[in-house]
């Protein structure tokens, strides 16, 4: 089991929790409103985009320090490490900002389609998934060249998306435009790059995560305070549990499903059924405290290790600035 959840807040606050109580073991403060985050494989490091204000902000998670910040100049959504590392990428309202973990540095921006959004990194670490949200498709990026080398049409305006443990399926939600137009979760297959299936989840349409075996994906649906639970063999609704959630995760190799609902964590067994729920610290580092609101849970890509916060020499605070 992952040891460790990554939990962010509307505003931008942070808190490490340790999943085996629910104690909150390091809280940070990035100083905006978030819209994405991303962990580095070895838990180190955590990636918070306050998008509203086009930065990126380095987190500390032993200390909960704030060890760097990026300034990008223009609006920012979602996140995603490479599985190894490498390369984090950052869809923004004109493309993709490619950031260079190591040195903290712009590298690269993808030209993608309309309006990018979700984001997901295949394991082989070859491929990245956008959603464009203003043209209906996800984008196929070769993250050698960081060149988007062609698309596959899904309809509607795509918002997330989650690729399934061993690669070979990657998932979309697409929102539809009217009040009472359900959105939908569709498939692709990832060796034909073809849409092989989809379904009517509910309006909306929120994150994404696939369980360890491949077999269900959770759709949260915040319009419909819902999550839609999807048996992904036959693309069909199984349940609809009545959570409101902004957010769900998976950890690698962890059978638990975490949702992200509001002062609270609420973490699902096997069955659906509530394990556990963790009360959240109120933003204690605010100049007035109120209650977090969860909005976002993140864990490392690739499969967990260890079972404990991990020691790390910090760089001092700094700012860097860059342009997509």
């Amino acid at each position: 089991m992952a040891p460790l959840a990554y939990v962010v807040g509307k505003t931008g606050l942070v808190q490490v929790v340790d999943t085996r109580n629910g104690a909150v073991l390091v809280q940070a403060d990035t100083g905006g409103r978030a819209t994405g985050v991303a962990v580095s494989p070895d838990g180190r490091r955590l990636y918070v985009v306050n998008g509203w204000t086009g930065a990126i902000t380095v987190v500390d998670p032993q200390s909960g320090a704030i060890v760097d910040r990026l300034f990008t100049q223009v609006q920012l959504s979602h996140a995603v490490m490479r599985p190894d590392g490498q390369r984090l990428y950052v869809s923004a309202s004109g493309g993709v900002a490619v950031v260079d973990p190591e040195n903290f540095q712009m590298v690269a921006v993808i030209k993608a389609g309309g309006q990018p959004q979700g984001l997901a990194a295949h394991p082989d670490n070859k491929i990245l998934y956008v959603a464009n949200s203003q043209d209906g498709t996800v984008g196929l990026v070769d993250t050698a060249t960081a060149f988007q080398t062609s698309t596959v049409q899904v309809g509607g305006l795509p918002q997330h998306v989650a690729i399934s443990p061993d690669g070979k399926r990657l998932y979309v939600s697409s929102m539809r435009l009217g009040q009472t137009t359900p959105g939908t979760l569709s498939v692709i297959d990832t060796t034909t790059n073809q849409v092989v299936g989809a379904v009517e989840v509910g309006r909306g349409a929120g994150s994404i995560a696939v369980t360890p075996d491949g077999r269900t994906a959770y759709v949260t649906l915040p319009k419909e305070r819902s999550v839609a639970v999807v048996d992904t063999a036959s693309m069909t609704v199984r349940e609809r549990l009545p959570i409101d959630s902004p957010s769900v995760a998976i950890a690698p190799g962890d059978t638990r499903v975490f949702l992200a609902t509001g002062a609270t964590t609420t973490v699902l067994d096997s069955t659906n059924a509530v394990l556990t729920t963790y009360r959240m610290k109120t933003g204690e580092l605010e100049a007035r405290p109120r209650l977090f609101d969860a909005a976002l849970i993140a864990f490392p890509p690739g499969q967990p290790t260890g079972t404990g916060l991990r020691t790390s020499s910090s760089k001092s605070s700094r700012s860097s600035t860059g342009s997509s």
